[in-house]
């Protein structure tokens, strides 16, 4: 009796996962995204600009308090097929105002390796809200 007591409260913990919460979506969605987005680079500084797009009912572009930018770097010679997956890995979080005139404008500093950048952004609104994300961005840094 006590081996499958046991037995049950073993299957039990390995089976739970710790978390404490209910599994739920974030209760608030940002419905603007970026899209139509333009790369170019301005003294020697990569810039993203691009239009905004979504249910602007409840939400004015004014109000986006910043972006999360999600990105990866493959070398030049061995970049990866145009039909493959790409896994982005890295992420920076930009707590600024990337709302210019009614626009997107982001510069992105840190693609200074040579490579190609691939990389999508999402927008970031009021009470940490997160916007679906914008669609692939590549970046080919030569110099």
């Amino acid at each position: 009796m006590n081996k499958k007591l046991l037995a049950v409260v073993l299957v039990l913990f390995l089976i739970c996962c710790g978390r404490k919460s209910p599994l739920s979506p974030p209760k608030h969605r940002l419905p603007l995204r970026l899209i139509l987005p333009k790369v170019e680079k301005k003294a020697g500084v990569w810039v993203i600009k691009g239009e905004i797009s979504g249910k602007i009912k409840k939400y004015k572009p004014s109000e986006i308090s910043g972006c999360i930018v999600m990105y990866s770097r493959f070398s030049l010679e061995n970049p990866p097929c145009e039909s493959c997956p790409i896994y982005l890995g890295e992420s920076k979080q930009i707590k600024e105002k990337v709302i210019k005139e009614g626009k997107f404008f982001l510069k992105v500093p840190w693609f200074k390796k040579k490579g190609i950048y691939y990389l999508r952004i999402r927008l970031v609104g009021r009470d940490n809200s997160i916007g679906p994300p914008s669609e692939l961005i590549k970046i080919k840094v030569t110099e």
